[in-house]
C-alpha cells in the first residue's frame, strides 16, 4: 500500500513537472503558424510591390513613370524586407526568453516540489495561490484538497490568532517573520512548522502576496523537548543529589558546583564558592590536592580516596572523593569531574563505636572477675574488722589491721569505678534535684581542691527534676573535680552550672551520639591547662591518663563517661590548650509524679534478731564469714553452698525460713530461680540478693527492680545486719515477677567454673 502511494505520487510529480513544457509546446505551435503568416504576408506584399518594377510600355515622355516610380518601389521593398528581418530577430529574442522562461519555471517547479519545506503563495487575504506538492507528502493532503479548503482550518485553534497577528503585520509593515504553530494532519495528528514568510510587492509598493516557506519541525521539537527533560531530569539528579559534586579546571579552579557541595563546605553563596582556590582553599594539605590530581591524569577515573578538606569556617571534614577526568579532542586533560562525599560523622561514628566495643570487653572482662574480686575483698575486709575487734587492746596490731582494712576499702572502690564505666552497675534510680545535690557538694569540695582552687555554683532556680542514681552522680561531680584540679596546679576556678537544655535536630547533627529531647544540663568548666584534639579523642577510654605513672590509673573520666550513658545522658567536651575544659553532661528530664518522701528508720543500736535466715553463696569463704556475722547478731542461721545444696537444706530442716539471702549468679541453679522455687514452698518469705554488679536476672538494663532487694558486695558487718534488718523490718515485700514456665521447669544452670 505504501509502495503504491509512493508510485502514484512519483507519477503526479512527474505529470505535474510536465506541465510547463507541454504549454510551453502548445504556445510555440501557435506562434509559429502566427509567424508563418505573417512571412507569407510579407512575401505577397513584396511581390505585389516588386510586380511594379517589371518592364512595361510607357510613354517615353513620362519621367514620373520612367525615374520617380522605380526607385520608389525599390525603397518601400527594403523597407519591407528590413521590417521582415526585424520580425524574424524580434520572434528570435522572444523565442529564447521564452525559452529561458520556461527553464527557469522547470527549475521552480522542480525545487517547490521536491523540496523537503512546503512552499505556498497567498494574498494578503489568506487565499491559497500556490502549494508545492511537500504539502501532499508531509501533510497527506491534495493540492486539489488544499485549494479547497481555508487556509486557518488545518492550523491548530490555539496558534491560529499569532498567525493571524503575523499576517496582519506582514500587512502593514511589508515585513514577513519567523514563527512556530501546529498544523493538523490528514490522519488527525497534529505537526510543528516553522514558517518563514517573505512579502511580495506591487507596481505601486503595496504588500501583495506573502510567499510563506514551511519547514516541518515535529522530531526536532520532539527530540528538544526530550532532550530538555532528560536535562532537566539530570540537573534534579546533580542539584538534588546527597553529595557534592564540582567540575574543575587542571589548574584548580571552579567550573561547576551543586548545592550539596555548597552546603558541605558552607559557603552561603556559590560564586563564593566559585572564586575559592581548591588547593588553598579547599584541601586542607597541598599535597593531598596534587595526589588526587596525579591520580585523575594517570588512571582516568579514582575511587573512594579519603582526605580533609576545610570549610568556609575553618571547620576541617573527612570526605570521600571518585572522579574522572575528561580529557578534550587532543587527549589532553581539561578538567575534572569529582564526587565528594561528606563522612566526617561515619568516622566520628566508628570510633565511638570502637571505643563502645574497646569498652564492651574491657567491661566483660571485669564484670566477669567482679563478683570473684568483691567475694575476696568482702573476706578481706570482714576479718580486718574482725580483727580490728580483737585487737583493740593491741595499738600495733590494731594499726596492722585497719591497713588491710583501708587497702580492701581502696581495692573495692577501684572494682567500683570498673563496673562503673563498663556500665554493669546496679542503680538504685531516684527523682533528683541537681540544685540541691551540688549545693550539698559545695562545702565539701574546697576541702578536697584545696584553697587555691575557687568553686562556685551557678544554679537555675527553675531546674527540673533528673531519675538518676544520686551515688553515681556525686561520683561524677568528684571525678570531674578531681581531673580540674589536677589540670589548674597553680591554681584556678571551678565552675558548675545548671540549666534547662533542649537538644535540637541542629545540635544532634554536629554532635554524634545526642538525641533529640529535653535535658537538664550539669556543667562543670574549670580554667585549667585545657586540652588538645589528640588527647580529647582518648579521654573517655579506660586507662588512658596524661598524668605520670602512679599518678592515676586511667578510669575517673572512663567512669563517669559509662555513668552518664547508664543514665541515658549524653556528655560533651569542650576544650583547647591555654582555655580550660568545659564538660557539659546532659541528662533527661523527669516529667512524671514526686514520689513521697521516703520514711526511712532510724534503727539505732537495735540490729540484732532472732529470724530464720537460709543463707546461699558459693564462696566458701565469704560464705563462712557472713554466717558469723549472722550468728553473732543473733540470727539462726542456715547455709548452702549452691542453689541445689539449699533446696535440700529447704526440705530436710523444716525450718519455714523468715529470709532467704542468696547470691545471684551461682554454679547450677542461679538465685532468682532459687528464690521463685523456695517461695512456691513458703510464700511468707523474704528474700535479700547479694551481687556485685548489674545481672539481667536481678536489674533490667541495669536498673534494680523497685520490688527487688540487693546487697551490694563487698559488704562489711554493719551493711550486712542492717540491710537484713531493714528487709525483716518492712514486712512481706512482693514477690519479684515469676519467670516464663520454661524458666520454673528448667532451672538455669551455669557451668561450675563460672564465678560472678
Amino acid at each position: 500500500m505504501r509502495l503504491r502511494r509512493g508510485k502514484d505520487k512519483s507519477v503526479v510529480a512527474i505529470v505535474q513537472s510536465a506541465i510547463p513544457r507541454t504549454n510551453f509546446r502548445h504556445i510555440e505551435r501557435r506562434e509559429w503558424w502566427l509567424w508563418a503568416a505573417a512571412v507569407s504576408i510579407t512575401l505577397l506584399l513584396t511581390l505585389g510591390l516588386a510586380s511594379f518594377l517589371l518592364p512595361e510600355v510607357h510613354d517615353i515622355h513620362d519621367f514620373l513613370s520612367l525615374n520617380l516610380l522605380p526607385q520608389a518601389v525599390r525603397g518601400l521593398v527594403g523597407l519591407v524586407f528590413i521590417f521582415d528581418l526585424y520580425t524574424i530577430y524580434q520572434h528570435l529574442l522572444i523565442f529564447r526568453i521564452r525559452r529561458e522562461l520556461v527553464k527557469r519555471d522547470e527549475l521552480f517547479h522542480l525545487i517547490s516540489e521536491n523540496a523537503a519545506d512546503m512552499i505556498a503563495v497567498v494574498d494578503m487575504e489568506g487565499n491559497r495561490l500556490f502549494n508545492s506538492l511537500s504539502y501532499q507528502r508531509v501533510l497527506g493532503y491534495t493540492p486539489e484538497e488544499l485549494q479547497a479548503s481555508p487556509i486557518f482550518d488545518q492550523i491548530h485553534p490555539d496558534d491560529r490568532e499569532a498567525v493571524k497577528n503575523a499576517t496582519d503585520e506582514a500587512r502593514l509593515s511589508g515585513v514577513g517573520r519567523t514563527l512556530e504553530y501546529r498544523i493538523r494532519h490528514k490522519n488527525g495528528t497534529w505537526l510543528v512548522l516553522e514558517s518563514t514568510s517573505s512579502v511580495i510587492h506591487s507596481a505601486n509598493g503595496a504588500a501583495e502576496k506573502l510567499v510563506i516557506v514551511n519547514r516541518n519541525i515535529t522530531e526536532r521539537k520532539t527530540a528538544e523537548d526530550a532532550l530538555r527533560r532528560s536535562e532537566a531530569a539530570f540537573r534534579s539528579v546533580v542539584q538534588d543529589a546527597p553529595y557534592g559534586i564540582y567540575r574543575a579546571s587542571v589548574t584548580g579552579q571552579f567550573l561547576q558546583v551543586n548545592p550539596a557541595l555548597q552546603k558541605m563546605l558552607g559557603y552561603e553563596l556559590e560564586q563564593q564558592l566559585a572564586s575559592t582556590d581548591l588547593e588553598t582553599g579547599i584541601f586542607r594539605h597541598d599535597g593531598d590536592y596534587r595526589r588526587l590530581n596525579e591520580l585523575l591524569i594517570r588512571t582516568q577515573v579514582v575511587k573512594d580516596i579519603e582526605m580533609e578538606w576545610k570549610r568556609q569556617d575553618g571547620v576541617l571534614i573527612t570526605v570521600r572523593c571518585s572522579g574522572r577526568c575528561i580529557k578534550d579532542e587532543n587527549g589532553v586533560a581539561s578538567h575534572f569531574e569529582v564526587f565528594a562525599d561528606d563522612i566526617t560523622e561515619k568516622r566520628v561514628l566508628e570510633r565511638q563505636l570502637r571505643m563502645a566495643q574497646k569498652m564492651e570487653a574491657i567491661g566483660r572482662l571485669s564484670g566477669g572477675i567482679a563478683h570473684d574480686f568483691n567475694n575476696h575483698l568482702g573476706v578481706i575486709i570482714g576479718y580486718s574488722r574482725v580483727l580490728k575487734k580483737a585487737l583493740v587492746a593491741k595499738p600495733d596490731l590494731f594499726e596492722h589491721a585497719l591497713e588491710i582494712e583501708k587497702a580492701g576499702e581502696r581495692a573495692a572502690s577501684l572494682t567500683k569505678q570498673l563496673l562503673a564505666f563498663s556500665r554493669q552497675q546496679v542503680l538504685t534510680p531516684a527523682v533528683l534535684n541537681l540544685n540541691a545535690l551540688a549545693s550539698d557538694m559545695e562545702s565539701m569540695l574546697p576541702r578536697l581542691l584545696g584553697e587555691d582552687v575557687e568553686v562556685t555554683l551557678a544554679l537555675d532556680p527553675g531546674l527540673d527534676n533528673v531519675r538518676a542514681d544520686q551515688s553515681q552522680i556525686e561520683q561524677v561531680i568528684m571525678n570531674l573535680a578531681v581531673n580540674a584540679r589536677d589540670a589548674m596546679r597553680a591554681g584556678g576556678k571551678l565552675r558548675i552550672q545548671t540549666a534547662n537544655a533542649v537538644l535540637d535536630p541542629v545540635y544532634t547533627r554536629t554532635h554524634p551520639g545526642s538525641k533529640v529531647g529535653n535535658y537538664v544540663l550539669l556543667a562543670v568548666t574549670d580554667t585549667g591547662s585545657g586540652m588538645d584534639a589528640g588527647t580529647l579523642a582518648n579521654i573517655f577510654e579506660p586507662f588512658f591518663t596524661t598524668k605520670e605513672r602512679g599518678e592515676g590509673t586511667g578510669l575517673g573520666l572512663a567512669t563517669v563517661y559509662g555513668i552518664v550513658k547508664q543514665s541515658n545522658g549524653y556528655i560533651w567536651v569542650d576544650s583547647a590548650p591555654g582555655k580550660g575544659t568545659s564538660f557539659e553532661i546532659y541528662l533527661p528530664r523527669y516529667s512524671g509524679e514526686l514520689p513521697a518522701p521516703d520514711q526511712k528508720k532510724d534503727f539505732g543500736d537495735n540490729l540484732r534478731g532472732s529470724e530464720s535466715i537460709l543463707l546461699v553463696e558459693d564462696a566458701q569463704p565469704l560464705r563462712k564469714l557472713a554466717k558469723t556475722l549472722l550468728l553473732e547478731a543473733g540470727f539462726q542461721v542456715f547455709s548452702a553452698g549452691s542453689g541445689e545444696e539449699a533446696l535440700e537444706v529447704a526440705s530436710k530442716s523444716g525450718v519455714s525460713f523468715d529470709l532467704l539471702l542468696t547470691d545471684v549468679v551461682m554454679p547450677g541453679i542461679n538465685g532468682r530461680v532459687l528464690a521463685e522455687q523456695l517461695l512456691l514452698r513458703q510464700p511468707e518469705m523474704l528474700v535479700l540478693y547479694m551481687s556485685g554488679y548489674t545481672d539481667s536476672f536481678i536489674a533490667g538494663h541495669g536498673v534494680l527492680d523497685p520490688n527487688t532487694h540487693l546487697l551490694h558486695k563487698p559488704f562489711t558487718e554493719e551493711v550486712l545486719i542492717r540491710k537484713v534488718r531493714e528487709v525483716l523490718d518492712a514486712g512481706k515485700i512482693p514477690a519479684p515477677p515469676s519467670s516464663t514456665q520454661a524458666e520454673l521447669a528448667e532451672p538455669v544452670f551455669y557451668p561450675s567454673n563460672r564465678r560472678s
